[in-house]
């Protein structure tokens, strides 16, 4: 049995990966900063700790005994608000300096491993190619941030440092990906750019079991995507089957330049991963994740 202490424990990976690991019969501690995160921990089986993630001596204490600590901090603003300003202003805070607080506090307690959590969408234009964990990286906006928390692990920290590189979350308590949903049904493609495209997306199930496998792969960084990133054109024609519509058109005629990093071909490889660890995805994100999702809520 491990201990493994999570940042970020109540979002929507952290619930998923705490729930897992407490599973498995790990010692789980969940760091939280208010008393209803406390709440949300202890209701999963885990330990909660409330402390400040800002407060590098208080994380060395808690993380004095881990044997792994996984940073899952981030604050994603709601769709309707990405593009103001100030939106991001907390994420990058979290991202720029929550996980070099995290990285040091890790290195001075003496944890064998960090797992970091970044993005899939810090890669440059590709194409129909893909793109493994080798390829450009051309980051702008809310993307650049994630290159620094990925540098903070790296180099604040000692030990064995794996970064995982998701790509968009779909899952039932996305609030992304219920807005999503509610774009379709108004006749609306969530998606930016041309149809062509890819887009790397991750159901969140497989999302938390990458996490978990990311605590015995070999160090370094890792994309987390469904194995055939589909095209916008994929997902837009399942997102409108599912909601009953006969196709969905776009919502801009010209891609906002503040979102232009998400509106990218981004053809990402998640092969290094599923070879040294076996993880693979069980479900393919961004085409059969929407049919799952209104296919629970009809059943509840």
């Amino acid at each position: 049995m491990s201990e493994i202490v999570i940042t970020g424990a109540t979002g929507v990976i952290g619930r998923r990966v705490v729930q897992r690991l407490v599973s498995a019969g790990h010692d789980v501690v969940g760091v939280t900063r208010s008393a209803q995160g406390r709440g949300a921990v202890e209701g999963l089986g885990a330990r909660a700790v409330e402390v400040d993630v800002f407060d590098q001596d208080a994380l060395t204490v808690v993380f004095s005994t881990a044997d792994a600590v996984v940073n899952l901090l981030t604050r994603i603003p709601d769709a309707k608000h990405m593009s103001t300003p100030g939106a991001w202003h907390e994420n990058d805070r979290l991202r720029r300096e929550a996980s070099a607080v995290i990285a040091r506090a890790a290195h001075a307690a003496g944890v064998p491993r960090l797992v970091q959590e970044s993005l899939a969408f810090v890669y440059a234009d590709g194409g129909d190619e893909w793109l493994d964990e080798d390829a450009p990286v051309h980051a702008t906006g809310p993307t650049e941030t994630a290159l620094v928390a990925e540098a903070n692990a790296a180099q604040l920290f000692a030990g064995e440092t794996v970064v995982l590189r998701f790509g968009l979350f779909i899952g039932p308590d996305s609030a992304l990906t219920r807005s999503d949903i509610d774009a379709a049904r108004a006749g609306l493609s969530p998606s930016l750019g041309r149809r062509s495209a890819h887009r790397p997306t991750v159901w969140l199930d497989d999302a938390a079991a990458a996490v978990i496998s990311a605590l015995a792969a070999p160090p370094g960084i890792y994309n987390v995507a469904d194995t055939h990133p589909p095209t916008r054109a994929e997902i837009d024609a399942a997102l409108a089957a599912t909601v009953g519509r006969g196709s969905l058109r776009p919502a801009f005629d010209e891609v906002p330049p503040a979102v232009e990093v998400i509106a990218r071909s981004q053809r990402v490889s998640s092969s290094r991963l599923r070879e040294a660890t076996g993880w693979t995805p069980s479900v393919r994100g961004g085409t059969e994740g929407w049919s799952l999702i209104l296919g629970q809520r009809r059943a509840a």
